[in-house]
């Protein structure tokens, strides 16, 4: 009420609260760690922006890393396998049913063909079913419907093997039939592809015993389950024989 008043005793009394104040007012001036709420903040939304940016390069990078080392591998392979070959990329997956068909960016604008073997640097992935100028469609060797003349590397005892639908559909597997019932087959060894049938040429690997049991039907031959080679979660790049 004092300072309100229109006199020389107010205007004395505000010249001393003015005095006063003055040192917290200009404090920020003489300690530089004492800044605005506001700058604060927008220096750190500027660090939260250029940590986000690093980071998604760090990823980016990442990935053109583990890119680069899976078509070294690849390469690799092409170089060492007596087969001629063309490099895919897989561009996508049958969505209703994900463990038996993708799409591959090499159609017959590149040579491809039906029934050409597919495969990666673990083994054999399929065989291609349909093609356009540009893309081709690969049956994969879980589906029941991509059956493989197989031979059981260490026994050299010959079968047919095809994927098998189960419930659980994250673990894709096959089943090799047609094996003598007397064959001593046992859990580990390898299977690969017998060259015969004129699709998928010999010494590919399809994966590797993890069971066997009497056909029940028959009671004549052995049903052995195989676990393939291939990891069909994660194709991304894939090879096809094109002679």
């Amino acid at each position: 009420m004092l300072l309100g008043q229109p006199n020389a005793f107010s205007g004395k009394l505000r010249m001393v609260f003015v005095q006063l104040g003055t040192p917290f007012v200009k404090l920020g001036d003489y300690f530089p760690f004492v800044q605005s709420r506001r700058l604060l903040a927008r220096q750190n939304e500027d660090l939260r922006r250029e940590n986000d940016a690093l980071r998604q390069q760090v990823r980016a990078l990442g990935e053109t890393g583990d890119e680069n080392l899976r078509l070294h591998q690849l390469l690799s392979l092409k170089e060492h396998t007596p087969f001629h070959t063309v490099t895919a990329r897989v561009t996508g997956r049958d969505a209703s049913n994900w463990w038996e068909s993708i799409q591959i960016d090499r159609g017959s604008n590149d040579g491809l063909h039906m029934n050409m073997a597919v495969f990666n640097a673990d083994g054999l992935i399929g065989k291609i079913v349909s093609v356009t100028k540009g893309e081709s469609r690969v049956l994969l060797l879980t589906d029941p419907n991509c059956k493989v003349s197989a031979l059981l590397q260490n026994t050299r005892e010959p079968g047919i093997a095809a994927g098998v639908k189960r419930s659980l559909r994250f673990s894709p597997h096959c089943v090799m039939t047609y094996v003598n019932r007397d064959a001593k087959v046992k859990n580990g060894e390898p299977v690969i592809s017998s060259g015969f049938g004129g699709v998928f040429p010999k010494g590919i690997l399809i994966g590797t015993v993890t069971g066997m049991q009497l056909n029940k039907q028959t009671g004549m031959y052995q049903d052995v389950e195989i676990k393939p080679a291939a990891d069909f979660r994660r194709l991304e790049e894939v090879m096809v024989i094109t002679e």
